[in-house]
């Protein structure tokens, strides 16, 4: 019996003294793909829109055998408490605060209430933004990795610890690193890629933290020269310029100097020149020709054969160039890179419950996620890059017609005034719950049946797919949901397994690292 215990330390010995790294698969490129606003009811209104539910390109395995994981996400944020433990006001600037909470997500008490996910927003709390996270709190969560409270960006809930970035890890590790985004480019999603802030608000100080910041690529809109149709306006005042860091700061960048080393563009052609690898700056600055988003606020265009029935804005690039170009400067590094690329009028579209322009925005995210993919398999590989594919919280409360019975009206608004828009959400005082339903697939081409609940965030699980270096890591820190899986998971093939959105920013910063000591072995 000795003998055998002395083989077997032996033989153990012999393992551990092989490194643990050795097997490991790190990651020389990670890109991380926000939609933001979008759960698995809306994710899934726009696959049946397009005919493709769990047929994206993301979705299904790809012609080298890498196969996608898929999982839920939890995305809650941080309440703050007064020093009797009172909840405070969200949105306030935290100077009454003595302590935080987390909001959570528990499978088990969830399904007890259908409006368990924005309980805070009726009576007698009627608080929102007190049971869900907004996009800067969640940003943090997944690019730092730490919980926040709302409003923040990488800083914690008291406004004073700074938390380092995946965008700042990849740079100090000496890869490249980028942030794309269809909506103002100092928003809170982009901003959380590199920018600390006590307020997502404070956008001159998040943008001229960006350009002074050793990132690439920033991409987006927020110019204060065209309108949301891309018509040329004249600014009325500073404020128009604060989405690019004040009047100052864009002349700068638009220059004969320049700043910062960026090349400046904001024409169409410009983005697709980039796109297309015709030219190759170094360092770029992208901001689209439109007001705040590149499609989903546009007016006054022509009627076209699109979801909405309007023609886009000539004038910009989609998502997928920007993300293309993004991709053909960043790539020029070979440390590597870290690219943040961010679908969010998506939420926007999801505040003003407005389904075809919420699936056209959607759509857009869709394609520039197979422009990416696209790209990985011919400019890369599986092997070197992981995608990650998700949301950062839902909004709207998208579910199938006849969840529930509306007490003041159908299930969908009978026009887009506030009043319509508003009687349609659901209210526990008025309204009937019938049943959870996901939305209803009516056929490619048509409009899914569905039912706005809310015009606020909710606190629904949203999805995540990721493949390449360092996908199975997901698979160590998930908690389950059934009743969640009954709902959304056959389309899918998700088993009702979810993670919280801190480990997104936990598996990245881990795939950097096995690739810093791989590196460092050879």
């Amino acid at each position: 019996m000795l003998a055998s215990r002395l083989l077997l330390a032996t033989a153990l010995a012999g393992v551990l003294a092989t490194p643990a790294y050795a097997q490991e698969r790190g990651a020389r490129n990670v890109i991380l793909m926000i939609s933001d606003g979008i759960g698995f009811n809306g994710w899934l209104a726009a696959d049946y829109y397009q005919g493709l539910a769990g047929e994206q390109s993301y979705q299904v395995a790809r012609p080298d055998g890498t196969t996608p994981v898929v999982y839920g996400l939890d995305h809650h944020a941080l309440n703050l408490i007064d020093a009797s433990g009172t909840l405070l006001p969200s949105g306030g600037d935290g100077t009454l605060a003595a302590g935080a909470v987390a909001q959570g997500y528990d499978p088990r008490t969830r399904w007890m209430r259908f409006e368990h996910t924005m309980l805070n927003d009726f009576p007698p709390v009627g608080e929102d933004y007190t049971s869900y996270t907004d996009s800067a709190a969640a940003g943090t969560a997944l690019m730092a990795g730490r919980k926040t409270s709302n409003g923040r960006v990488n800083l914690d809930w008291t406004g004073e610890e700074v938390l380092r970035t995946i965008a700042q890890i990849a740079m100090d590790q000496g890869r490249a690193a980028g942030s794309v985004a269809s909506v103002m480019v100092s928003h809170a999603t982009p901003a959380a890629v590199i920018a600390h802030n006590v307020s997502r608000n404070n956008y001159v100080d998040i943008f001229n933290e960006m350009v002074a910041s050793d990132l690439d690529v920033i991409m987006g809109a927020g110019h204060p020269l065209y309108d949301n149709s891309g018509n040329p306006v004249e600014p009325e005042d500073e404020e128009a310029f604060r989405f690019v860091g004040g009047s100052a700061t864009l002349a700068a960048l638009t220059s004969e100097e320049g700043l910062n080393g960026f090349t400046f563009i904001d024409a169409a052609e410009d983005f697709q020149a980039l796109a297309a690898g015709e030219i190759s700056p170094e360092r770029v600055v992208g901001i689209a020709r439109a007001g705040s988003t590149l499609q989903a606020s546009r007016e006054g265009l022509p009627e076209a054969d699109t979801p909405s029935g309007m023609a886009f804005n000539p004038v910009v690039p989609d998502l997928p160039t920007m993300s293309l170009s993004a991709l053909n400067v960043l790539s020029q590094d070979e440390d590597g890179f870290f690219l943040m690329i961010e679908g969010g009028a998506v939420d926007w579209m999801g505040h003003a419950n407005d389904m075809p322009r919420f699936i056209e925005e959607q759509i857009d995210f869709n394609l520039a996620v197979d422009a990416v993919i696209a790209w990985v398999e011919e400019n890369s590989s599986w092997d070197e890059t992981l995608l990650i594919v998700t949301s950062d919280h839902e909004c709207g409360g998208i579910w199938g017609e006849g969840t529930w019975t509306n007490g003041v009206g159908g299930p969908v608004a009978a026009d887009r005034s506030e009043e319509a828009v508003l009687a349609a959400n659901f209210n526990p005082a008025e309204d009937v719950f019938n049943a959870y339903l996901a939305v209803q697939d009516r056929g490619a081409g048509s409009m899914p049946g569905y039912q706005w609940a809310s015009g606020n965030h909710t606190n629904e699980l949203v999805p995540l797919w990721a493949m390449g270096p360092g996908a199975e890591l997901f698979a160590e820190f998930t908690r389950t949901d059934l009743e969640a899986a009954e709902l959304w998971g056959e389309p899918y093939g998700w088993n009702g397994h979810f993670i919280d959105n801190t480990v997104v920013f936990h598996v990245m910063n881990e795939v950097f690292a096995a690739d810093q000591r791989v590196a460092a072995t050879q």
